[in-house]
């Protein structure tokens, strides 16, 4: 009867909105009540026209996810209008391309399940119980970008700065980077900087702190949803010497913390550059910071600070704006002074140490060297800098030395 062909057309659009595979060209409008053709149905559905054509709404920016897009449409004010049949292909679309189609009852939807930074063409029908429209204007919806990933291997970190790298995309589009601390204080929210057409952005930092970075790419359609965290931290783990400031006699290891004077580079090296040296990275100044030097690969070197203004032709120590603790090998060991403007003074040391500490504290102004074993002050420089310092290091004879930044100040350094 009508009224069962009725209630079952109901039913099926009174349920969710589903997506289902359609054939490859145009969908007809279904005749729900298929079969059922006598005459007096047909005066009844002649009497109710057949939509005409939705308008479909260009795609607002920054509307799309990763995987979906929203379509808007707009209708005639005078149609009855029982639901909408939102088609979606991709575009360009080849012999392999498939057609989806979703069933709604409002005049807008999601499409989801679609791919990252790709195009489609997506138009719309209007159906009632007599037929459907003519199909809408086709258009090109854009999904938004994948999501990016922070390659953390590549990330390099300061005292007081990181440069974030992350995996190349597609170029036409931009990034944003946001990031907070690990431990947020309160009143704090999450900072971000947007707009990044490269791939790597350096940020400012506080020294000793652990941060959270998050990278998503973003296109005209919208922008996709955040990375995974990166955690950052400035806490000093990752203590790196600088292989442009490095002497051309010396050689860096791979993970740029052990520094290495081969027999046969020193052997070849004039007196007058008997002496080569690098530094470490600058270090803010503020606060105090303590590393330590693994010296049982060397009998001569030399390990202290310097300014970058410092003439590198000079040896360390040997101006005014470098500042060092010397080793000098003896028939009976070694000794040690502390060299600064090329006015030497003699260190007693009764056991020589394996792990020599330095402590740069710019609030005393000071400079100390220690056994980090024994917990012994070797010497000290009253010192106020004015300029922030380089860790710096040289060897002047064959041999390596290794150095590690440590978080945390011993408990010796304290109580000195």
């Amino acid at each position: 009867s009508p009224e069962d062909i009725h209630a079952r057309l109901k039913a099926a659009l009174d349920s969710a909105m589903s997506l289902e595979l359609g054939p490859k060209g145009l969908l007809v409008f279904e005749d729900y009540a298929k079969g059922n053709a006598s005459s007096s149905h047909l005066a009844q559905r002649k009497g109710i026209p057949v939509p005409q054509r939705p308008t479909l709404q260009p795609q607002e920016p920054g509307s799309a996810t990763s995987t979906s897009v929203t379509v808007y449409w707009k209708v005639n004010p005078g149609d009855i209008i029982d639901c909408f049949q939102v088609y979606c292909m991709e575009d360009p679309h080849g012999a392999v391309s498939e057609e989806y189609r979703v069933t709604v009852k409002e005049s807008y939807c999601v499409l989801e399940e679609l791919e990252p930074d790709k195009t489609y063409k997506v138009w719309v029908m209007a159906v009632n119980y007599t037929g459907c429209s003519l199909p809408s204007e086709r258009l090109a919806f854009t999904t938004a970008p994948s999501v990016p990933v922070i390659d953390t291997e590549r990330c390099t970190v300061m005292w007081d700065s990181a440069t974030l790298r992350w995996q190349e995309q597609i170029s036409r589009q931009s990034y944003t980077l946001e990031y907070c601390r690990q431990y947020e204080l309160e009143g704090e929210g999450l900072r971000s900087i947007s707009g990044i057409k490269s791939c790597e952005q350096r940020v400012l930092l506080q020294p000793s702190e652990n941060y959270l970075f998050y990278i998503k790419a973003v296109n005209e359609a919208g922008a996709s949803e955040q990375s995974e965290a990166a955690l950052i931290s400035t806490k000093g783990t990752r203590f790196h010497l600088l292989k442009a400031s490095a002497h051309s006699a010396l050689e860096l290891s791979v993970d740029q913390t052990t520094l290495h004077y081969p027999q046969d580079t020193y052997e070849n090296t004039p007196l007058t550059d008997k002496c080569p040296s690098i530094l470490g990275e600058l270090l803010p100044a503020r606060g105090h910071y303590y590393w330590e030097t693994i010296v049982t690969g060397s009998t001569a070197y030399r390990l202290g600070v310097a300014y970058s203004t410092a003439n590198r032709d000079n040896s360390l120590g040997e101006n005014s704006l470098s500042w060092c603790l010397q080793c000098i090998p003896t028939p009976s060991g070694c000794r040690y002074q502390l060299l600064h403007n090329d006015v030497q003074t003699s260190v007693f040391v009764i056991e020589m140490p394996e792990r020599v500490g330095t402590l740069l504290d710019y609030q005393l102004g000071r400079l100390s060297f220690y056994n980090a074993q024994r917990g012994q002050l070797i010497g000290t420089f009253s010192q106020r800098f004015t300029q922030p310092c380089h860790p710096a290091l040289a060897l002047e004879m064959p041999g390596s030395l290794e150095v590690s930044m440590v978080p945390e100040v011993p408990e010796f350094i304290k109580d000195s």
